[in-house]
């Protein structure tokens, strides 16, 4: 915690005349660390002289396994607003498949410690599209959330990404997985439940009650710029993305030597910088607002301008007057429509 308070205090004359809309603590088991650990960084930031809006969002990571009463009723006059747990199924079979150590009724407890500790703006994961999943076996884990008390929903489907787990058994797992028609009838029918539960989708992936988007991913989809702190985090600031070092020794060392612990940078030119914000801005229903845009970035480049005619005339996007979004087919190929337009 100490090198993360240091890289907290480097970083500080960039953020003068800044406000801090959100803080997430994120990525790996956050709540491996107690309260008294996360109580100098949050004092050093609360009081560091950077503006913090009033509503500022803080949100915490966990699993359910290490979730209690207890230790949320510590967490919360810290001013951790929001907790984002690691459900992803309400299945228990799915659980085991997904190599979990936590079960259903072990999120269920999570959920509701939460909330009886005064932490009211709740989100879940949850992911479908997994192996001998069927409709009946996810529409029992839809009809279970609605006796949830949350606010916040993203849902995911599995990927297998080089170098997981997943990836090394894809070959055995694929014919496992639900057949495509069984997979958008799967997306449909949680898009209808959700809805009848109070959370709107607001984004490709994702699900809140009125009130409840996610502030700190909503800067993400809208190019807000960000820090991220400690080893692997990722940054976007004044137009550059650059990522710390993973190693946890080097980073350390780095700090100490008073140096920036970056080991990636990139600064996309024009027009890729404008094509990528747009293609990301495009991920919420609400789509992309072109005066809007267009005076934060500039103009849109004419061979870009007949991209966006063309997914339009496809019927991948729509557009009411300065206002372009995706269809629902353009949200259930988003990455053919952000290939495009990248």
């Amino acid at each position: 915690m100490p090198a993360l308070i240091k890289e907290w205090q480097m970083r500080l004359p960039q953020l003068k005349g800044k406000k801090i809309v959100s803080i997430y603590f994120g990525g790996g088991t956050p709540t491996k660390l107690g309260p008294q650990d996360y109580t100098p960084l949050l004092e050093s930031i609360l009081t560091s002289g950077v503006e913090i809006a009033p509503d500022c969002e803080i949100t915490l990571e966990a699993n359910p396994e290490d979730v209690s009463l207890k230790g949320m009723q510590e967490f919360q006059p810290l001013g951790i607003n929001r907790i984002s747990l690691g459900v992803q199924s309400l299945i228990d079979e799915d659980l085991i498949l997904l190599g979990r150590t936590h079960n259903v009724n072990r999120s269920v407890d999570a959920i509701h410690q939460v909330r009886e500790a005064g932490i009211d703006n709740i989100s879940i994961d949850l992911m479908f599209e997994l192996p001998k999943q069927n409709l009946e076996r996810w529409q029992k884990t839809l009809s279970a959330v609605a006796n949830l008390p949350i606010t916040h929903l993203s849902l995911y489907n599995l990927t297998f990404e080089p170098h997981t787990v997943f990836f090394k058994q894809r070959q055995q797992l694929l014919p496992q997985l639900p057949p495509d028609e069984e997979r958008l009838k799967m997306l449909e029918i949680a898009i209808d439940a959700f809805t009848s539960f109070g959370l709107s989708r607001y984004e490709i992936s994702a699900f809140a009650k009125r009130g409840a988007p996610s502030r700190h991913n909503m800067g993400y989809w809208a190019g807000r710029p960000f820090f991220g702190f400690g080893p692997s985090a990722f940054s976007y600031w004044e137009g550059a993305r650059f990522s710390n070092v993973a190693n946890f020794n080097q980073y350390l060392s780095l700090i100490e030597q008073n140096r920036f612990p970056i080991d990636f940078e990139e600064k996309l030119a024009h027009p890729r910088k404008l094509q990528e914000l747009f293609a990301i801005g495009l991920r919420l229903t609400a789509g992309v607002d072109l005066s809007l845009f267009t005076a934060l970035h500039g103009e849109l480049p004419s061979a870009m301008k007949k991209t966006l005619s063309m997914l339009i005339e496809k019927g991948f996007l729509i557009q009411e007057g300065n206002h372009v979004q995706l269809t629902s087919t353009g949200q259930l190929f988003y990455d053919t429509v952000a290939s495009e337009i990248i």
